[in-house]
């Protein structure tokens, strides 16, 4: 007895994709503009694990990690801005380098104000308990004004106090501290936007960062 093969059926028609959109985003695909980050500053892209986490402790294998997003250090910024504006209205903001530029320059971008990046690191080969020392000078253009000093994360509070005395010298008007990440139980800054004892990863500890022409990269100033 035959039998009647059956006909293979036929896939629907591929519909062709209109000329001049293949491989562009929809207005909802596009990534919304981090609006307190300066137009001049370069994001590095988090596409792989960092090569070194600068002037970070490693030495707790238990501390949980937290990783920011470029966007996730945005609100950070602008939620820290707010909580600022509330009660200063700083007319100058000082970075302590280098995370607090970062941080600072965000910051000040977001408040409308003048920026200023200094260093004031720790000589790690020095004998005995290290002490931030100052490189460079703090600017003269602080005296009369209201000044926030600004680094990414504050522990000891050392750095914060050494910047607040040497802007006061200076003829500074009104200083407040701030810092992206307080630890619990240290020092306690003026305004901070994330306290946590978590090992925090910043958007800049994954790729080098080209600092400022006036700071020159001295291991030794640096510290380890």
């Amino acid at each position: 007895m035959a039998t009647k093969r059956a006909t293979p059926t036929k896939a629907p028609p591929t519909q062709a994709t209109p000329k001049g959109t293949k491989g562009k985003p929809s207005q909802k695909q596009q990534v919304e503009k981090l609006v307190s980050i300066p137009s001049d500053m370069v994001l590095a892209p988090q596409v792989e694990a960092p090569r070194q986490l600068t002037g970070r402790d490693q030495s707790r294998s238990n501390r949980s990690v937290q990783e920011l997003s470029w966007a996730e250090f945005d609100r950070a910024v602008q939620t820290l801005a707010r909580h600022i504006s509330q009660s200063f209205k700083p007319q100058a903001v000082v970075g302590v380098a280098h995370g607090g530029v970062f941080v600072g320059g965000a910051l000040s971008s977001a408040l409308g104000c003048d920026f200023y990046p200094v260093r004031i690191s720790r000589r790690s080969r020095d004998k005995g308990v290290a002490k931030p020392k100052l490189s460079g000078e703090m600017p003269r253009e602080l005296k009369g004004k209201r000044v926030l000093i600004v680094d990414d994360v504050v522990s000891s509070g050392d750095t914060l106090e050494l910047a607040t005395a040497l802007a006061q010298k200076v003829g500074a008007k009104e200083v407040n501290t701030a810092s992206l990440v307080a630890r619990p139980g240290g020092f306690a800054p003026s305004f901070c936007a994330l306290p946590t004892d978590a090992l925090v990863v910043f958007p800049w500890d994954y790729e080098a960062v080209t600092e400022d022409g006036r700071f020159d990269v001295d291991p030794d100033k640096a510290g380890a």
